[in-house]
């Protein structure tokens, strides 16, 4: 995780949001398990435990949590311990503070005990939604990992598995060690019900929905502590002007932009920063290249997989992993100098520059299909399916890291029909565009 370049009161205000992003999410794991519809699957083992003897829930998660820290210390080995040394003590705190909130918020909705199922349902939604919000916040303060993420973290590395499948792997064995330990105890299942799917499936798609307004918490966390770090904040995003061009597939977008580059006189990013990706990502290039702007499963797979309460730099989806390195390689390269980037969301991830370019290259369908014949030698018979499957990954994966409309003029400086204009008229048009900003 990336904290030692941030200012110390900037680590106070998201260590701050991340400790009432605590409080709340434990407020939302309480609430879910007062609605005696089930729990979280992360806190099954712990309710049950506390069901069935005098312990409390609360004093049951910091156990469980101090296990699976000793679970980590055995994976990572003394070399793994110190690397990974600051997560694994933060661990500590933050599993004591949960434990402690977890049984704060059970008192303080002790007398809640519905008894009608509407109000049960009810009462299990809302604590979703609260520890939705809870996870949002956790996301946008990004200090830190709890103890149940960090070992299926750890593990994802080891193994060299996806973290969102191995998260539903953890929680599943969670669950039915809970049903175990139940029926073993009660001689009947207790804190698995129809409840702990709701929250399976529903947290992940809630805290998608809440991000983009939350952002805002983002932004207040990044404000500059003096006046010297605001003149260093704006020097870093606005001394050079950057393009960015997103384009159809078939529209002639790398063309177009390195006659820009070459042009203006500056670096061309397009296919080559792949093999900055993969340096950054620790991931293969053939990997690399294989996820390149698009989605490797269905939007709903995601939706229930991705473990939206890890910020997308420390999980190990290799799609989030690839999106965060190739963000970083982006603006590192935006920080360099003057450049054009092509694809790859660069417009969204420069969105906090003021000094920027983004175009957009269109086309008719016959001419991107004409293109991808000529110019990409696909067979005639495939084409039209060629352009027609990578227009719609791109625009997936656009959708699915922005939260916006791929190709609105709205998210763009300019649009072009490169089916109506000719290449060295748009490459004039940016250049003239690009020479006249540069003199504001």
């Amino acid at each position: 995780m990336e904290i030692t370049n941030r200012s110390k009161k900037e680590k106070l205000r998201r260590y701050s949001v991340f400790f009432v992003a605590l409080f709340i999410m434990s407020f939302g794991v309480s609430l879910v398990t007062r609605s005696l519809m089930g729990t979280s699957p992360i806190s099954s083992l712990p309710y049950v435990w506390s069901l069935n003897t005098s312990l409390s829930m609360g004093t049951y998660i910091i156990i469980l949590n101090a296990i699976l820290i000793i679970a980590q210390l055995l994976m990572l080995g003394k070399d793994g311990i110190k690397e990974n040394k600051v997560d694994l003590l933060m661990q500590i705190p933050v599993s004591l503070l949960f434990g402690v909130f977890i049984d704060i918020t059970m008192a303080i909705l002790s007398s809640w005990h519905p008894t009608v199922y509407y109000l049960q349902f009810l009462s299990c939604v809302v604590g979703c939604c609260v520890m939705g919000v809870g996870i949002a916040l956790e996301v946008i303060a990004d200090v830190c990992m709890n103890s149940g993420e960090y070992v299926v973290h750890i593990a994802s590395k080891k193994l060299k598995r996806e973290f969102g499948t191995l998260k539903i792997m953890f929680d599943v064995t969670l669950l039915l060690i809970a049903v175990g330990c139940s029926w073993i105890f009660a001689g009947r299942i207790d804190g698995v019900r129809e409840g702990t799917v709701i929250v399976a499936v529903l947290t992940g798609p809630v805290v998608k929905l809440l991000l983009p307004h939350l952002r805002w918490i983002e932004r207040w966390e990044k404000l500059p502590s003096t006046k010297a770090d605001a003149i260093l904040n704006d020097n870093d995003s606005d001394e050079f002007q950057v393009i960015t061009i997103g384009r159809e597939y078939g529209s002639g977008g790398h063309e177009i932009g390195e006659k820009i580059a070459h042009a203006l006189g500056i670096p061309f990013y397009d296919n080559s920063m792949m093999e900055m990706v993969a340096k950054e990502s620790g991931i293969d290039i053939a990997t690399v290249k294989d996820y390149d702007q698009r989605l490797p499963h269905s939007l709903i797979y995601e939706l229930v997989t991705q473990e939206f309460s890890v910020p997308a730099s420390q999980s190990l989806s290799k799609k989030n992993a690839l999106f965060v390195a190739q963000s970083r390689v982006i603006r590192r390269l935006a920080s360099d100098g003057p450049c054009v980037i092509v694809g790859r969301c660069a417009d969204f991830v420069l969105a906090d520059r003021t000094n920027i370019i983004n175009i957009f290259l269109r086309a008719d369908e016959e001419y991107k299909i004409r293109r991808a014949i000529s110019f990409y030698g696909i067979e005639k018979d495939k084409a039209a399916d060629k352009v027609a499957k990578t227009n719609s990954l791109r625009r997936e994966h656009y959708s699915f890291f922005t939260e916006k409309t791929w190709g609105d003029p709205k998210n763009y400086s300019a649009v072009f029909d490169t089916s109506k204009l000719s290449s060295d008229a748009i490459v004039q048009a940016v250049v003239a565009f690009y020479k006249t900003n540069s003199l504001k």
